[in-house]
């Protein structure tokens, strides 16, 4: 009969034996072709066209201007694509200028577009005027908006006009002001997960620091739901349980995906490693696979599909399912040890990301799993893993280790652009969509 509990010691040999260096056990004939050997620098990509927008400190009340004007150019610097040009950098009086525009002050800087903006405040209370100029569109503001609220309203201000000048350039709104929640070491044998802004502003700690807690990822209400490790087992919880189990049983419980009003998970509650899912209650569990191979690391697709990793050709590579367990495909053909899928939000979008085993160390890859084309986002920066999407598509984060920058990064799909947003020794990164 099995026991009903691991111990701690147990439970963290079984976790060892089931995390994804241990799949590679099959084959090892080299079938797969090999991922990407370098990052691709196309001369024709996005990030190469770069749209140069200058952003001055607002005008009016310090310290605000000064605070509002950092948070946009923080943001654009974030954003693939788009290069800032800042008060250090400007050659006239951007103060007499006022909320207009002097075209021939700025055709010295070769800028594209302008974001100025001015902050009052009374009665301790904000009222915020943002203009955004497109200079191929001439001298008028090209979208203007205004805002009232507190001080501490300014920062959600700057990350709503920063994605309404995205829409007005792309089409498509930013991701600035959403949230990404990652694990973190915190000390010996003890991890937390945090939740934070995509910038890394505003860390909050969700988990209290005993045992280990990890694989965080985002429900639809905003609540994160976590993997905690204890000396009495395994199980699935969320923020506000104080702890109580949602999902529990024999074995591992671990990886949760909460989709569309499910969530789905990992378990070896039968004696194997497969995929299960449930209620948001943890009733109704449902077993979604049966094979000798481990399958592990369920993911939400947009189409109605899950992707998880699993060992049932041999090596770890990435499959898609329906998410009542039907129709099984694989989805990675290169590599011989893929790992922790993160598939775009986007449904016109297929792309997926994940970890890939190279030369010794992990690092990022996507493919487009319509066409079969593999890109490399890190190379020789320490061990890069544990991809998320941005709700957009444009960026991506990962964690990595490079030496004297732990953390969590932001990227473009391409690879350009990494800027570190978390310090520390941070795992498995989540984005809320």
């Amino acid at each position: 009969m099995k026991p009903k509990h691991l111990t701690f010691a147990a439970a963290v040999a079984a976790l060892a034996a089931a995390t994804l260096p241990a799949l590679g056990q099959g084959r090892q004939d080299g079938e797969e072709q090999p991922l990407p050997t370098d990052v691709l620098v196309e001369v024709d990509a996005q990030e190469s066209n770069v749209f140069r927008v200058g952003v001055p400190d607002l005008l009016g009340a310090a310290p605000h201007k000064s605070e509002g004007g950092g948070i946009v150019r923080n943001d654009f610097t974030l954003m693939p694509g788009y290069t800032v040009v800042g008060p250090r950098q400007l050659r006239h009086d951007v103060e007499s200028e006022g909320m207009g525009l002097d075209r021939g002050a700025w055709l010295p800087h070769r800028v594209d577009g302008v974001i100025k903006g001015r902050v009052e405040e009374t009665g301790g209370r904000l009222h915020v005027e943002m203009r955004f100029f497109w200079l191929a569109r001439g001298t008028a503001p090209a979208f203007e908006k205004s805002y009232d609220g507190a001080p501490s309203e300014l920062r959600s201000f700057m990350h709503d006009f920063g994605n309404e000048v995205l829409r007005v350039v792309t089409g498509t709104p930013g991701p600035f002001g959403t949230k990404i929640t990652y694990a973190k070491r915190v000390g010996p044998g003890r991890k937390d997960v945090y939740c934070a802004h995509m910038d890394g502003h505003d860390p909050l700690r969700i988990t209290n620091g005993r045992g280990i807690a990890m694989l965080p990822t985002f429900g639809a209400d905003g609540h994160v739901w976590f993997t905690r490790l204890t000396e009495t087992g395994m199980y699935i919880t969320r923020s506000g349980m104080r702890g109580r189990r949602v999902i529990e049983g024999n074995g591992l419980n671990m990886s949760p995906a909460v989709c569309d009003g499910r969530i789905y998970f990992t378990s070896s509650r039968d004696g194997n490693s497969e995929i299960y899912s449930a209620a948001m209650d943890g009733t109704d569990v449902r077993r979604l696979t049966n094979e000798p191979a481990i399958d592990v690391s369920p993911a939400c697709v947009p189409n109605g599909k899950i992707a998880f990793v699993s060992a049932r050709h041999g090596t770890p590579q990435i499959w898609m399912m329906d998410r009542d367990g039907r129709n099984p495909r694989r989805i990675t053909f290169r590599g011989s040890h893929n790992q922790t899928p993160a598939v775009c939000p986007n449904p016109n979008k297929p792309l997926l990301a994940f970890t890939g085993r190279d030369d010794g160390t992990l690092d990022i890859f996507t493919v487009n799993y319509a066409t079969q084309e593999y890109t490399r986002v890190t190379q020789a920066q320490g061990m890069n893993k544990d991809p998320a999407w941005s709700p957009d598509c444009r960026i991506l984060a990962f964690t990595s280790n490079r030496r004297g920058q732990a953390g969590v990064y932001l990227a473009s799909p391409k690879g350009f652009n990494q800027h570190r947003v978390v310090e520390g020794e941070a795992e498995t990164v989540d984005w809320r969509y």
